[in-house]
C-alpha cells in the first residue's frame, strides 16, 4: 500500500466545488474517476481543504491511498491527460502512511483578489468592487480578526474538518494582510483552519467597513453579539494558495 500526496491547481469557475456530489461536476470527483481508470481501484482522495463553488486554487494538497506500482510521474502524466483542462496536478509524490493532507495541515493560506476598475479578463478570478473605500480602515480594521477567535458569526456553518475539531467554530488567523495598487486590492489570510465561507465573510466585512457601512466600533461586538445581514464575499475572487505542513 502507497500513501500518494499531490498538489493541485484548478479554476473553480465550472466545478461545483471539490467535495463528491452525486450528478455534478466536483474536483475529487473528476480526480478519483480518472485514478479507476489508470488503476482500476476505488479510491478516496481526501482534500485539505473543502473548496466551494467558483473557488479556485493554485496549491491544493489532496492524498489517496493505492496499491498501484505506477511510478508517480507516469501517474501525473496520465491523470493530467484524463481530467479537464481546468484542473492540473502539478506534483505527484509518496509519503507515510498517516500523512492525511487535511488532518496534517498546519495551516492554510488563502488569497482574495478585488479589482477596483472592472476589467472583463479578471471577472473570473476578481471581486469588483465598485465603492469608493477607505483602504487605511480596512488595514485598522484587519487587526481584529488577527489571533483566537470564535468564528462563528463570520461564517455559515461547521468548519470544513468538523469530524476532527468536533464542531469548535474557534480558529487562529495568524496574518491578515492588504495590499492596495492603483486599480487592485489584495487581501492574503493564513489561519490554523477555517470555517465554511469564513475568508469571504471576513472580506465582505472588511469591505462593509471600507465603504462605511459599519463602524471600527459596531466591529468590536463580531464575536460576542454579531451583526446583522454580513456580506459574504462572491466565491470567485477567492483562492486556496499553499498549504503549510
Amino acid at each position: 500500500m502507497r500513501n500518494l500526496k499531490m498538489i493541485i491547481e484548478y479554476d473553480g469557475t465550472n466545478f461545483f466545488g471539490w467535495q463528491y456530489q452525486p450528478d455534478k461536476r466536483t474536483v475529487q470527483s473528476e480526480i478519483e474517476s480518472a485514478i479507476k481508470q489508470i488503476t482500476g481501484e476505488d479510491v478516496r482522495v481526501t482534500g485539505a481543504g473543502r473548496t466551494d463553488h467558483g473557488v479556485h486554487a493554485l496549491g491544493q494538497v489532496a492524498n489517496f491511498k493505492t496499491e498501484s506500482n505506477i511510478q508517480c510521474e507516469k501517474l501525473r502524466a496520465a491523470i493530467n491527460s484524463l481530467i479537464g483542462e481546468d484542473v492540473y496536478i502539478k506534483q505527484i509524490t509518496e509519503v507515510p502512511l498517516n500523512f492525511h493532507a487535511r488532518y496534517s495541515a498546519r495551516s492554510k493560506i488563502y488569497r482574495y483578489n478585488i479589482m477596483l476598475t472592472y476589467s472583463p479578463l479578471k471577472r473570473r478570478y476578481y471581486w469588483f468592487v465598485d465603492y469608493k473605500l477607505n483602504f487605511e480602515l480596512m488595514q485598522r480594521a484587519s487587526s481584529y480578526f488577527i489571533g483566537q477567535h470564535d468564528f462563528k458569526n463570520l461564517s455559515v456553518s461547521r468548519d470544513e474538518d468538523d469530524e476532527k475539531f468536533n464542531n469548535n467554530t474557534i480558529c487562529n488567523i495568524y496574518n491578515l494582510s492588504l495590499t492596495e495598487s492603483e486599480n487592485e486590492i489584495i487581501i492574503m489570510v493564513e489561519a490554523d483552519r477555517f470555517l465554511r465561507k469564513m475568508v469571504r465573510c471576513i472580506v465582505g466585512m472588511l469591505i462593509d467597513i471600507g465603504r462605511g457601512r459599519y463602524s471600527l466600533q459596531q466591529l468590536e461586538r463580531i464575536y460576542t453579539d454579531g451583526l446583522e445581514n454580513i456580506y459574504c464575499a462572491p466565491a470567485w475572487g477567492l483562492c486556496l494558495m499553499e498549504v503549510k505542513y
